[in-house]
């Protein structure tokens, strides 16, 4: 049997050995010989054997030297699997793990940061690299693009040994607020960074559709550890949910997860991510200064467990609330009538043809349209005789209402897919709001007989009331005292789009009128928080995350978008024109040529096939198949089903 010599280098003795070993060595006897060398100066049992080469852990006790193709002329060290890293939460919170698991799959130590935070279905999650400003500037180009994908992670900014700080707490396995993270005592500083220190760390956010593609590039292979991803000890990673599609989130058991959730959710708006109407901004606005009110002053709440009661009486409370009783909204719901699957629109409206300029000063003919399941039919004639002269399926259109109750205009503007836009006027609210109710479901899918048209008409009459309200609150803005700008920071809470249309006592107005407007006021955080994020998850484009691709029947780039329901294909220039949507449902296959690095994709019996020009392939692929994986799941409280979720996003490779 040949034998050669294997060096091996351990950093934390500062010594190096020589092992005489054969391929058919094990890793066990690898390392039990090293050990004997080294002798007994520390503990050794949380060391591994790491190829630096290769880029591969030895923790296999049975593998051979040649199952990992080693030999003499291999580099490897035998150091700790655990080592210090830094979280940046969504809240911007820092999280200093002392221990993190550097040998395990990186999916592994995604769950294991979750529970230690009590954030329940970790699948949803993963760990980000952070994006500089050089990563983002040059999006455009192809080979700068490449770059960020092998950029180590940022540092967070080094800590003065101040003794006690405002700033920092020393909570080994407790949160920000001092409770317990969880039984595990997990070992760790919980920080909360100042604004300073947030800007230290450097990290950007895109701002145009390139930047955000390019922003993907910096995802995390679950399947692999964080050592085989060059990520390095003490390096900061950030936190985000990767999936937009959430399981289950209950206000009793997700304070951490709806908190975590929210706060992604408004950087998401005032980033831009989503691109919400003004009106839409100010309710986010609203409901999220309403949270920092209930924060500063929480309302008065009934006991958790009322005296003479026990656990098993407890629980079944919360299973009560969970499943609706009690609930105001419940005589609501038991009154529900059943779909009206013959339910159909009738109205004599006005419509706007995309050449006619001088439209509004012209004063069109009324002209007759109905709309049944997904379809708006138009009729030349307001009599409505004879076949309609345009037809069109409003599924995947893009739907935007305007209104301005001053004026009394009420106007929906319809884009096609790939088509141009046109403009539909209604008489009066009501109309209004009936008709872009039955546009807004159409839009996903769904017919004017679903059993949530109705509280789709409410969503929209709430737009218009809140508009209606504010612009009255203008006429007597005068006779109250203005709030300035430094009593509420506006950059905090709206889009800078939005900030640039209003001077800033202005619009600190308009956000505390939409707070007058709440139905509610006195919601626990948690449940304002809730309701932010459910208002989040209504917008249009909620939920997509971004790729430059190229297909191979294409001869320009173009933009791919992921959401929880479809993957839609964009136009790379402005203004994004929608130009295919497939749906998860009508997916027959996907695999990837990891040799050309393609990815090829059957919906229907057509092919399709794409390589990626903003990330790797694999981050693409580890996208489809987590969210066909999350479509998968039946009930909360079922285990997680970890093998299921490496075989559907890990590949092979």
């Amino acid at each position: 049997m040949h034998q050669w010599a294997l060096k091996v280098h351990v950093p934390d003795a500062s010594v190096s050995k020589t092992l005489t070993v054969s391929g058919e060595s094990t890793v066990s006897e690898v390392t039990l010989k090293l050990v004997e060398l080294l002798g007994s100066l520390k503990n050794w049992s949380k060391y591994a054997l790491w190829c630096t080469d290769k880029k591969t852990w030895l923790i296999a006790p049975r593998a051979t030297l040649n199952t990992y193709g080693l030999d003499a002329g291999n580099k490897v060290i035998f150091t700790t699997t655990s080592k210090k890293l830094s979280i940046q939460l969504p809240d911007r919170t820092q999280l200093d793990l002392e221990k993190a698991d550097f040998s395990n799959t990186l999916f592994s130590v995604v769950c294991t940061i979750c529970r230690d935070l009590r954030i329940r279905h970790p699948e949803e999650l993963s760990l980000l690299r952070c994006a500089k400003e050089e990563d983002l500037k040059d999006a455009r180009n192809v080979t700068a693009r490449r770059t960020f994908r092998v950029r180590k992670a940022n540092k967070p900014k080094p800590k003065k040994d101040t003794g006690a700080s405002q700033n920092s707490v020393n909570t080994a396995g407790a949160n920000a607020n001092g409770e317990p993270l969880s039984p595990h005592g997990s070992v760790a500083n919980v920080c909360q960074l100042t604004p300073d220190e947030i800007d230290h760390i450097d990290i950007k956010e895109g701002k145009t559709m390139d930047e955000r593609a390019m922003m993907n590039a910096g995802w995390l292979d679950s399947s692999k550890s964080l050592m085989e991803q060059d990520v390095q000890e003490g390096d900061m990673l950030l936190l985000r949910f990767k999936y937009f599609a959430f399981l289950d989130l209950n206000k009793q058991r997700d304070e951490a997860r709806i908190s975590a959730l929210y706060h992604q959710a408004i950087r998401s708006v005032l980033s831009e991510d989503v691109v919400p109407t003004e009106s839409e901004c100010l309710e986010f606005a609203a409901l999220q200064f309403a949270v920092e009110q209930a924060v500063r002053n929480p309302p008065k709440l009934a006991p958790a467990i009322a005296p003479g009661k026990d656990d098993l009486d407890s629980a079944l409370a919360d299973l009560e609330v969970s499943l609706g009783a009690n609930d105001p909204d419940l005589e609501k719901l038991n009154n529900t009538v059943l779909p009206n699957y013959n339910r159909e629109l009738q109205a004599n409206l006005k419509f706007k043809k995309p050449n006619k300029i001088f439209f509004f000063l012209a004063k069109p003919k009324m002209h007759k349209f109905t709309f049944r399941d997904t379809t708006m039919s138009f009729y030349k004639d307001s009599a409505g005789s004879g076949p309609p002269d345009f037809v069109q399926d409003l599924k995947d259109c893009s739907i935007v209402p305007e209104v301005d109750i001053r004026k009394g205009k009420y106007i929906l503007h319809i884009k096609p897919p790939g088509g141009k836009e046109y403009l539909v006027l209604f008489g009066d609210k009501e109309e209004f709001c009936q008709w872009t109710a039955a546009c807004r479901l159409a839009s996903k899918g769904k017919p004017i007989s679903d059993s949530t048209y109705d509280s789709e008409i409410d969503i929209v009459k709430t737009m218009a009331n809140m508009q209606e309200h504010s612009q009255t609150l203008k006429l007597n803005r005068n006779k109250r005292a203005a709030v300035t700008s430094d009593e509420i920071k506006t950059e905090d809470f709206v889009s800078a789009r939005v900030g640039r249309k209003h001077r800033p006592e202005q619009l600190a107005n308009l956000i505390l009128d939409a707070h007058n407007m709440l139905p509610r006021r006195d919601h626990t955080a948690t449940e304002l928080r809730l309701n932010y994020i459910l208002k989040w998850e209504r917008l249009m484009d909620f939920g997509i995350s971004y790729f430059i691709v190229k297909f191979d029947k294409s001869k320009k780039e173009e933009l791919l978008g992921i959401s929880r329901t479809h993957m839609s294909k964009f136009d790379l220039a402005p203004p994004h024109e929608l130009l295919k949507t497939w749906h998860w449902t009508s997916l027959q296959s996907w695999n990837v040529n990891w040799e050309i690095k393609k990815l090829t994709f059957n919906v229907d019996g057509d092919s399709h096939c794409f390589e990626c020009n903003s990330s790797e392939i694999k981050i693409v692929h580890e996208y489809i198949g987590g969210y066909i994986f999350l479509t998968l799941r039946k009930e909360s409280d079922t285990e997680l089903d970890k093998e299921m979720f490496y075989k559907l996003t890990g590949g092979w490779q």
